[in-house]
């Protein structure tokens, strides 16, 4: 099928600056609002076996392709010399593939398929319950999803749905169950225009058959339907997908309830290498991210942050001569000392701030499971930060790279391999990324496919067998890459 793919792909010409300055820019149009929906945008299939089958470019190079539309003649000379991606790296124009989403508009993407992976996630353990603990389908979410009530609260949907439970077993008790759901509006109505259409996509309904196998696997979702299913007494279940914080700071997409007690707390992702971030201008979350993530101080630089003195224009000059002058400079001093106790401390910290980013700042006991898009048969992998991670992290050797973009500075935290390698970025452990996005800096904390193993601690069938696909330490201390020198 892979290769079936392939062929027919490359009918399509790859989208070259040449390409993309034809019909007035049409082409170029379309990718800078692409760009601006932060979704994948699919790939060249000639690069795809180093940048895999779709990237996502960083937004802070929309201000340039759009200062190319200015003059349509002269298209292709005015765009920049490539696209950073997300990850900190740069490709060519020409790594882009010119999908059906250029061509004809029908396939362009209108919705985020991590908003609506949050409530499909919930749909599937609202319906494991309903279904007494029995495996459930794709087809079955679908029906719960269409008998839900549905509402608006401000700019996104809600989905509400209650049933009654009631057991084979002789004079068993009745137990009620609440479903609801939050999802922001403009996916909620893209997925509710393709519900009534009868014609979901084929990546949401991937992301279905994830979180189904999920729901059908998962230890504790099982126990917990055992558990009120053996309850002599009444039970209040409760699933909640918000996909937002709350005034507590957790960090869970999803939470389940049984009499008002929180027995699972999930936080659902897609292809997203985000683990957390603090943004905006505020004083206070860039000090928090710079000290909870990297153990720095910049108090010193307050001043220079104040927004009653400097325009928005001038505070991200002065975030950007921060990283420059002192974050990047004083992090590879830190991760180059030599002294061991000095190794030790850095360490811990980057671990510290793992485990802070991907729970909270009460450090919640919170799953995350990643759901596959690309799958149809379903695949996912759950990850869980604890404080056994600075045990896994000890005997990697570190090094710092920085990658300097016009709007964006991005700090990585790479792995030193025991053997030399092609791919760069599969060295990385986690990065620190800042981007202006509609003149708003977001202040990301990212990791890569390294942080990734050392965490995950389950991971679906098909995932394990899949080819290229790195079978995760397991919170061993031995991932075989970096040396042997913290104690």
């Amino acid at each position: 099928m892979r290769d079936l793919i392939d062929i027919v792909t490359l009918q399509e010409k790859a989208l070259t600056p040449a390409e993309l300055g034809k019909h007035g820019g049409q082409y170029l149009t379309v990718l800078i609002e692409l760009i601006g929906t932060g979704v994948p945008i699919s790939v060249d299939p000639k690069y795809r076996n180093d940048l895999g089958d779709a990237v996502e470019i960083d937004a802070s190079i929309v201000p340039e392709l759009e200062r190319a539309l200015v003059d349509p003649e002269n298209i292709k000379s005015a765009l920049p010399k490539g696209l950073p991606l997300t990850n900190g790296t740069v490709i060519p124009f020409s790594a882009l593939f010119k999908g059906p989403e250029f061509t004809g508009r029908e396939g362009k993407k209108t919705y985020n398929t991590g908003h609506l992976a949050e409530l499909f996630m919930g749909v599937a353990v609202f319906s494991k319950f309903a279904n007494l603990g029995g495996n459930i389908t794709v087809e079955n979410l679908i029906d719960v999803i269409g008998n839900m009530q549905q509402g608006v609260v401000k700019q996104s949907y809600t989905f509400d749905l209650v049933r009654d439970i009631s057991y084979p077993e002789p004079k068993a008790k009745i137990d009620k169950l609440t479903f609801r759901a939050l999802v922001p509006g403009k996916s909620a109505q893209s997925f509710v225009n393709q519900l009534q259409s009868g014609d979901i996509t084929q990546d949401l309904r991937n992301v279905m058959s994830s979180a189904v196998l999920f729901a059908n696997s998962s230890e504790t979702v099982q126990n917990a339907c055992q558990r009120v299913r053996e309850d002599l007494g009444s039970n209040d279940i409760q699933v909640v997908s918000d996909g937002s914080s709350d005034a507590k700071g957790t960090k869970a997409d999803m939470v389940l309830k049984i009499d008002g007690q929180k027995i699972n707390l999930l936080s659902l992702k897609t292809d997203s290498p985000t683990l957390g971030q603090f943004s905006g201008f505020e004083y206070e979350n860039i000090f928090k991210f710079f000290n909870i993530g990297l153990g720095l101080d910049i108090s010193m630089f307050q001043k220079y942050l104040d927004p009653t003195r400097y325009s928005k224009e001038i505070l991200l000059a002065h975030l950007f001569d921060i990283y420059d002058s002192y974050v990047y400079p004083t992090a590879v001093r830190n991760v180059a000392n030599n002294n061991p106790q000095h190794e030790e401390n850095i360490v811990k910290r980057l671990a510290t701030g793992a485990n802070i980013f991907a729970r909270g700042e009460s450090l919640e006991d919170v799953d995350i499971v990643k759901l596959d898009d690309k799958v149809n048969t379903g695949n996912y992998k759950v990850m869980k930060y604890s404080d056994s991670l600075y045990e896994a992290m000890k005997e990697l050797d570190l090094y710092v790279d920085y990658v300097r973009g016009k709007q964006s500075r991005t700090l990585k935290i790479m792995v030193r391999p025991a053997e030399s390698k092609n791919k760069r970025q599969s060295n990385l452990l986690c990065q620190f990324r800042t981007q202006l996005m509609g003149g708003y800096p977001r202040n990301y904390f990212e990791v890569g496919d390294i942080m990734e193993d050392l965490v995950t601690i389950d991971q679906s069938f098909q995932q394990k067998q899949q080819v290229g696909v790195r079978v995760p330490a397991r919170r061993s201390t031995n991932v075989g890459v970096g040396r042997e020198r913290r104690k």
